[in-house]
């Protein structure tokens, strides 16, 4: 994965991009597919508990 995750950060600078944007992109990024998951997870919970009603 860390190969892949250069390629995207070497792709962006070579768009234009500077290093610190590409950093703090990638950051927000990360932080967005946690938030997403850990909203998923709560759904399925909550609609587990709803089915048992």
């Amino acid at each position: 994965m860390a190969g892949a995750f250069t390629d995207v950060a070497l792709e962006a600078v070579e768009a234009g991009w500077k290093p610190e944007e590409v950093a703090a992109a990638l950051v927000e990024l990360a932080d967005h597919l946690m938030l997403g998951m850990i909203a998923n997870r709560n759904l399925t919970q909550d609609l587990s508990i709803l089915r048992r009603r």
